[in-house]
C-alpha cells in the first residue's frame, strides 16, 4: 500500500461531506467521494475516486495494478487475501469537455473467489467504477463474470465498469484460444462492457484500460 494521504476541497451547494474510511489491512487512508446525483457540478481540487478490481483468482489483477502504479511485473505470485490498496495520479480526459482533469485513483484490488461474495460486497461500497478481470488461458474465468457483474449491479449500479481480458501475450494461433478469445467477446456484448485486451507482463493496454474507466467516470459525473 501507498503511505501517502490526500485532501481535497468541495464547494457548492448540497455536497455530502467527503468519508474518509481506514481500513486495517492498508496503511493508507482512502478518500471516497460520494458519487450520488446530489454531487454532480462539485467543484473539487483534487478528485479522489475509489474503483475496485475484481475476478477470479490469479487472473492477473495485482499484476495489472503493479504495472501501472510502478511500471513493475514479477513472475513471483502470491495471492491477495481481503484487499490491497494502491494510489495512483494523474490527469484523464473528461469525454465531454475535452479537457483533462486530475484524479487520484484509489485502486481496490480485491481477493478474488466467489465463495467470499459477502465481503466483497463491503468492498465494494463507495467506488465511482469497477474493473473486471478474466484470464486468456482460462475459459472459466470468463464466465465467472457474471458472479462479479451481478454483485457489481447490486452494490453500484449504473457505475462505470470495464473488462479486461488478461494475459494476451500468450495468445497463439490455436483453435482453444481463439475460441476463449470469442467467449470473452461475447461476454463482454451481452454485458455492455468494453473488451479491453491486456497484457501485466507486457505492459499491452494497461494504460488504456485504467485511463478508460478514469475518462468514464468523468464523464458519468456530468
Amino acid at each position: 500500500c501507498s503511505h501517502r494521504s490526500y485532501s481535497i476541497t468541495m464547494q457548492g451547494r448540497g455536497v455530502h461531506a467527503v468519508a474518509v474510511v481506514w481500513f486495517p489491512t492498508c496503511i493508507l487512508r482512502k478518500i471516497i467521494v460520494p458519487n450520488d446525483s446530489s454531487f454532480k457540478g462539485a467543484k473539487l481540487s483534487v478528485l479522489a475516486q475509489k474503483v475496485c478490481i475484481v475476478g477470479e483468482f490469479s487472473v492477473g489483477k495485482t499484476s495489472l495494478i503493479r504495472r501501472y502504479v510502478l511500471g513493475l511485473f514479477s513472475e513471483t505470485y502470491k495471492a491477495t487475501i481481503g484487499v490491497n490498496c494502491y494510489n495512483h495520479r494523474g490527469q484523464f480526459l473528461h469525454p465531454g469537455t475535452g479537457r483533462t482533469q486530475a484524479i487520484n485513483l484509489v485502486l481496490w484490488d480485491v481477493e478474488g473467489g466467489q465463495q467470499r461474495s459477502s465481503m466483497l460486497n463491503t468492498y465494494l461500497i463507495g467506488s465511482a467504477g469497477a474493473l473486471l478481470i478474466a484470464d486468456l488461458t482460462r475459459p472459466e474465468t470468463i464466465d465467472s463474470l457474471d458472479h462479479y457483474y451481478g454483485l457489481l449491479e447490486a452494490v453500484i449500479p449504473g457505475r462505470p465498469k470495464a473488462l479486461a481480458l488478461n494475459k494476451i501475450d500468450l495468445l497463439d494461433r490455436s483453435p482453444q484460444m481463439s475460441q476463449t478469445l470469442g467467449r470473452a467477446q461475447a461476454k463482454a456484448k451481452a454485458l455492455g462492457l468494453q473488451l479491453v485486451q491486456t497484457s501485466a507482463l507486457q505492459g499491452n493496454q494497461v494504460p488504456e484500460l485504467f485511463g478508460g474507466l478514469a475518462s468514464d467516470i468523468l464523464k458519468a459525473r456530468g
